[in-house]
């Protein structure tokens, strides 16, 4: 019965990864944190309060015109660190196509992407918290050291 809920749980974190939510980064902050209980979690509640700071951070400096692209830009690598960090693949890709977006200047494709950064920390914190709410309900369970992380270099996305 542990080994079904272990495989259940590796099947769970697997698919984070290959729906691009989480990468490598963050199963190595799992496995480096595993020896401490609740230490995953108190981790997860930091980055996700990061992610409403750098929301309320980001809404005044979009209601421009004018708009101040250093400030936008500073708070935006700031954030892309903590997500870079995290393992948290599809909001930092939207960090980046906002950031590009600064970059050319073009502050409406910045408000979309704004608002695709939300909606992707979103779907990160529900399926994050759900994935340590199945994990917490068994026995602790080693990480395998050589997960599939599918191609993490491709921009399909």
């Amino acid at each position: 019965m542990a080994d079904q809920f272990a495989q259940y749980v590796a099947d769970l974190r697997q698919s984070l990864i290959d729906e691009r939510i989480l990468d490598g980064q963050f199963l190595e902050l799992e496995r480096y944190v595993a020896d401490t209980p609740g230490r995953l979690e108190e981790i997860c509640a930091v980055y996700f309060r990061h992610a409403v700071k750098f929301t309320d951070l980001m809404v005044p400096r979009l209601q421009g015109p004018p708009y101040n692209s250093l400030s936008i830009d500073w708070i935006l690598d700031r954030y892309r660190g903590k997500t870079s960090i995290f393992g948290a693949t599809r909001v930092t890709h939207q960090i980046d196509c906002m950031r590009k977006n600064v970059k050319d200047g073009n502050f409406e494709s910045c408000k979309i992407a704004f608002e695709h950064i939300k909606w992707e920390s979103e779907v990160l914190q529900l399926k994050v918290e759900n994935y340590l709410k199945v994990k917490n309900q068994g026995p602790p369970i080693e990480i395998e050291d050589q997960p599939d992380y599918g191609d993490m270099n491709s921009d399909s996305e």
